[in-house]
């Protein structure tokens, strides 16, 4: 019986503290912080200057089999690490037979692949 009165009494300061803390935050009289997960929307850049931290977008389908890590980057999704981990995989185990293949990738799952599949090739 001891037990379950000390649980209540934790469990009642608990929400009273919590309670407290929503009512002191409420009360500063200044707009609520809102946290959005999406980062902000950059500006666009004027014409003629170019984002030197985005790869350009690939002209047409990038081979995959013979892309180098800048190639791969410009996917949409692809970052140093995955670039690289596809040239180790393709260094390791031969060329891809098939777009699908590149699911053996660490950090390449269905749909990543399905966002990427128009845009790369395995050449042929």
């Amino acid at each position: 019986m001891k037990k379950a009165a000390i649980c209540l009494l934790v469990t009642a300061l608990i929400f009273a503290s919590g309670l407290i803390g929503f009512y002191i935050g409420r009360g500063t009289g200044e707009d609520p912080v809102i946290v959005s997960k999406r980062p902000a929307q950059a500006s666009p850049l004027p014409t003629g200057t170019s984002n030197p931290t985005q790869a350009p977008l690939p002209a047409g389908p990038v081979n995959i089999n013979t892309a180098t890590a800048v190639e791969l980057e410009s996917l949409p999704g692809v970052g140093p690490v995955l670039a690289q981990r596809i040239i180790d995989y393709r260094e390791e185990n031969g060329p891809f037979e098939s777009i699908s293949e590149l699911t053996m990738v660490s950090g390449i799952g269905i749909s990543t692949l399905e966002e990427l599949m128009d845009l790369i090739t395995v050449g042929g």
